[in-house]
Parts: structure tokens; C-alpha cells; sequence
């Protein structure tokens, strides 16, 4: 009996291992010549600034990207070429609503149109080495993004450096952390801040059959150089928080979810006029998502009206519905009826 119960403490604790990996795994950025990785980035904002007579005056406001990435090789590792596939945004203040959507030419002109336009035509392309870092960008220089709106040069960097600052440079098991260092432009508010990140791997887990890598993100603010200069207007980090999910095997993060609260005003010291504003606290909730991984040839061909990809062709990130993957398709369809509209 002994032996039974011996053999299946064993077998049991077999499983159990299988069921919970522990062992160190290597969270790297991987990137596959010819596939083009489709992300949708959304970004919601909000502030509240008082103004004299007004009182509180609250804007809201929602910047949804959706980014195509295609590879291909490059003698130091990968090449990946950005593009906007769709610019859409809805900025709201004191009962004023602004939108646009490059898809739709009803919503292509008003005030948002001249700064986002641009953007839809923006390439640029960054390129990674062996490890997945990002060693160097071509293209920036000539970017026409809406830097007003937080999306000129500087941001569309900072964009494409992201998901590999935010993995370790070694192999890690669950229960490790590491630090980075991300500089974090702020657009039309003008200069950057710093922000300290440390990043914890929380655990692996079991989706679709495929293991993927629950990350925690907690950040402050790094404190600025006391020789930085005069500073027109002073940023405050007051939390940063956010998760990644991680496909190990694919070598893309499938979420990046973060939240980050700011404050700004002018610097101390600096005196204000009567009822002049004072610090306008700022909140930005952002997400990345990996909507879907695709031949690039067939891709191209899509683009351009020629044909459809043919069944099994385009394959979809884990956990992905035919729902879901049926209404990337209708979409698609929808901006290409748009583009043929236009005149």
C-alpha cells in the first residue's frame, strides 16, 4: 500500500509542475521576417483645469491607432516598418465634440483633421538586433505626426521603443523583478519626465495551450536634474501602474495596460497673476493589444484590393474568436469602400 501511495505522490507532483511552470524563461522581443503584426493602440485621457469665472473646465479625450508592422531582415537583426493602418479621436470640453476617423471622410476635416491627417501617412521604420533591442529608427526625421496632439517625433519613438525597455535583458523565473528607465515626452505640455519602472514577473500561465508571462508594472518619477534648465511648465508623476501579458513563444506582448496620473503647473517660485489656473492634474489610461499576426504578401495584396488571403493564411493571436477575427475582415472591407469614396 505504501508503495501505491509513494508512486502516486510522484506522478501527482509530475503534474503538478507541468501544470505550473517555474523554471527561468527568456522574455525576449521577436519579430519574424515577412509576417505583419497588426496592434491596436488606444489611449484615453482626461484633465481638469479651474479658470477664472468658469470654474472647473473637465476635457476628455480618446486616440485609438490601429498599426501595422511588417518585417523583414536587416543585416543587424530585423526591420520592422510602421505605418497607420486608422487614426480615429473624440475630444470632448464643455459639451464640444470634436472627431475624426480617417475611414470615414464625414469625420475627416473640422479642427482634429489638419493635426491627424499627417499621421496617416507617417512611415517610419525601427530597426532590432539579434536580442531584441531596438538599435536605431530610420524615417523619424521626416515625420509629420500631430505633435500638438502628442504624436510627433519624439512620441512615435518613445512608441517604438516601448515593448523592448520593457523586457529584461536575462532570463527570468516567476517571483523576479528588474528596473528601466523610460522617458516619457509630454507632447504639448512640452520637455519629458522620467520614469523609474520596475517590473515584476508574476507568474506563467496556461492560454490556448500557449505559455504566456503575467508581468506587473509599477513606476515613479525619476527627480529631474537640478542644472536641467528653466522649465516653462512642471510635471509631476503621481502613479504609474500597469500589467503585460506576454506570449513566450511568439515574442510579443499580446497587452500592455498602464495608467499614469501627472500633475502640471508652473514651477515654484514663479509668480501668478490673480485666478490664474493652477495645477491641472492629468490622467492617461493607454493599451496595446496584438489584434493578429499576417503573411505580409497577402497582406499587401489585401491592402490594394487584389484579393483576399485565402483561408488559413492569416493566423490569429492565442485566444482569438472567429467573431472577432470576422470583424477585423469587416473593418477592413469598410475602410477600403471608405478610401474608394473619397475623391
Amino acid at each position: 500500500m505504501k508503495t501505491v501511495t509513494d508512486t502516486a505522490l510522484v506522478v501527482l507532483g509530475v503534474l503538478i509542475l507541468s501544470v505550473l511552470p517555474g523554471g527561468a524563461v527568456e522574455l525576449k522581443l521577436k519579430w519574424q521576417p515577412g509576417k505583419r503584426y497588426v496592434f491596436e493602440n488606444t489611449s484615453d485621457s482626461s484633465a481638469k483645469m479651474p479658470l477664472p469665472g468658469q470654474g472647473m473646465i473637465e476635457t476628455k479625450g480618446r486616440l485609438a491607432l490601429r498599426v501595422h508592422n511588417d518585417v523583414s531582415a536587416h543585416e543587424k537583426g530585423v526591420k520592422v516598418g510602421h505605418s497607420y493602418a486608422s487614426v480615429k479621436m473624440r475630444q470632448e470640453m464643455q459639451g464640444l465634440v470634436m472627431e475624426y476617423d480617417s475611414a470615414d471622410p464625414s469625420k475627416g476635416g473640422g479642427l482634429l483633421g489638419p493635426v491627424l491627417q499627417p499621421l496617416t501617412e507617417t512611415r517610419f521604420a525601427a530597426i532590432y538586433d539579434k536580442k531584441g533591442q531596438l538599435v536605431e529608427t530610420e524615417g523619424l526625421d521626416e515625420v509629420q505626426g500631430a505633435g500638438q496632439l502628442g504624436m510627433g517625433k519624439a512620441e512615435l519613438e518613445a512608441m517604438a521603443r516601448q515593448s523592448a525597455q520593457f523586457l529584461p535583458d536575462k532570463e527570468v523565473k516567476p517571483g523576479d523583478s528588474w528596473k528601466v528607465e523610460v522617458d516619457l515626452p509630454m507632447g504639448a505640455i512640452g520637455g519629458k519626465v522620467t520614469i523609474n519602472y520596475t517590473l515584476k514577473l508574476e507568474e506563467i500561465t496556461k492560454q490556448e495551450g500557449r505559455e504566456v508571462a503575467r508581468i506587473s508594472i509599477l513606476g515613479k518619477m525619476k527627480e529631474a536634474d537640478a542644472n536641467k534648465g528653466e522649465e516653462v511648465l512642471k510635471t509631476e508623476i503621481k502613479g504609474a501602474t500597469g500589467t503585460m501579458l506576454f506570449d513566450i513563444e511568439l515574442g510579443q506582448p499580446l497587452e500592455i495596460a498602464t495608467t499614469i496620473a501627472l500633475e502640471t503647473g508652473l514651477p515654484a517660485g514663479i509668480p501668478q497673476a490673480e485666478g490664474a489656473p493652477g495645477k491641472m492634474p492629468l490622467k492617461s489610461i493607454s493599451m496595446q493589444k496584438l489584434i493578429g499576426v499576417e503573411d505580409l504578401k497577402e497582406s499587401a495584396s489585401e491592402s490594394k484590393g487584389e484579393s483576399k488571403p485565402k483561408p488559413g493564411t492569416e493566423s490569429a493571436v492565442p485566444g482569438e474568436s472567429k467573431e472577432q477575427k470576422r470583424a477585423r475582415r469587416r473593418e477592413r472591407k469598410a475602410k477600403r469602400k471608405a478610401e474608394k469614396a473619397q475623391p
